[in-house]
């Protein structure tokens, strides 16, 4: 995920850090040390106050963090690949791999998390009622409320929250219809988020400077439900189609020794703008849209080989990759062909422009889920 930075890696996962939690946890210190431990535990030095603010917001992130991270366990318990535990403004998301995913495992996994949070608002709690050291008994109070919030906020059964994904999973189970299942979490999620927008305009015309919050939290909820629903047509339409049955065996090559300019003038009339780079063995892809405008030395300096995007620098496709996959394979890259290795023989190529055809095709007109084009 772009605007992120890793932190470490645990259990195999990479844990990493988007840019806009930075903003939550300045905000959530200064909230914390200027209004809700002064209200809660007067007459302390603001020193105080700005320690207990800090070291809040890091415990709420390590609190977000385990959250995940029981979804994540029960998803490897369940031999469900999951490459990384995203946190960020509103929480954090595990990169999990749902190919294929059961609705019995998606429930499992969807739960995991709001009743850990439950079990760590009980121990914090427990902490808050047999501390008499005023900095742990203040810390323990917000953290109760908070994991006591995450918790219960994340059961509503409304996509994309986790309540809603257990939901979806209990419908899925019964229809046996992952769109249709879907749908209706979807509309779960939405009414949900508008009833949050509704109650944040509420507070605001009561004067409470929080209605902005749920406003916010309500147009993200919504917003993403929507973009959640998409993600599922595109799987329907795409997620059974091999890209084996896309490959594209005949394509350009370039000599890497071949200079820009000479490129230029060659296949000027070409109706394409992406090349393979190589010789017997291909080694790179020249995208034009990639590249730069050149000055006229500098196309007759540069190769074409230099201005390649070598298959280093390239997420591969795998043999038993699907076109869902590659999909987001291109938007990761923003590139328009990617690779189809096999160990390290090459197969062939996808194309955005193939993957895009047939996606227009399925979800216009219904057709071609299922084909895989093998001659």
């Amino acid at each position: 995920m772009s605007g992120t930075l890793k932190l470490f890696r645990i259990f195999g996962i990479d844990v990493q850090l988007h840019f806009s939690w930075w903003l939550v946890f300045i905000f959530l210190s200064w909230s914390l040390s200027a209004q809700f431990f002064p209200a809660y535990f007067p007459h302390q030095q603001a020193s105080t106050y700005w320690i207990m603010g800090v070291l809040s917001a890091l415990l709420l992130f390590v609190s977000v963090l385990l959250h995940e991270l029981s979804h994540s366990l029960v998803a490897k318990a369940k031999k469900i690949e999951v490459e990384t535990i995203t946190l960020f403004f509103f929480g954090g998301v595990a990169g999990i791999n749902d190919e294929d995913l059961k609705p019995g495992a998606e429930f499992l996994m969807s739960i995991a998390g709001p009743l850990f949070s439950l079990v760590l608002a009980a121990l914090f709690y427990l902490i808050h009622l047999q501390s008499s050291n005023i900095f742990w008994n203040a810390i323990s109070l917000y953290l109760y409320q908070l994991n006591l919030v995450l918790g219960l906020f994340n059961l509503v059964p409304g996509y994309p929250l986790d309540g809603g994904r257990a939901f979806r999973a209990l419908l899925n189970a019964h229809y046996k219809n992952l769109k249709k299942a879907t749908g209706i979490a979807v509309l779960g999620g939405r009414i949900f988020a508008a009833m949050l927008i509704v109650l944040g305009v509420l507070s605001l015309m009561a004067g409470a400077g929080n209605g902005v919050w749920f406003i916010f939290l309500g147009v993200f909820l919504y917003f993403l439900a929507g973009i959640s629903y998409e993600q599922v047509l595109l799987k329907e339409a795409l997620g059974k189609i091999s890209v084996m049955g896309l490959l594209a065996k005949n394509y350009v090559k370039l000599d890497p020794t071949m200079h820009f300019s000479q490129f230029l003038h060659k296949y000027l009339e070409y109706d394409d703008e992406v090349f393979v780079v190589g010789n017997h063995a291909a080694i790179g892809i020249l995208d034009l849209k990639t590249i730069d405008p050149l000055s006229p030395k500098a196309q007759k300096l540069l190769t074409v080989k230099h201005a390649a995007i070598p298959f280093s620098d390239l997420v591969v496709l795998r043999k038993t990759d699907n076109a869902f996959t590659a999909y987001h394979k291109f938007a990761e890259q923003n590139v328009d062909i990617l690779p189809v290795m096999e160990k390290n023989k090459l197969l062939g190529f996808v194309t955005r422009r193939k993957i895009m055809h047939r996606l227009l095709w399925s979800m216009k007109y219904g057709v071609g889920k299922n084909k895989n084009n093998k001659k």
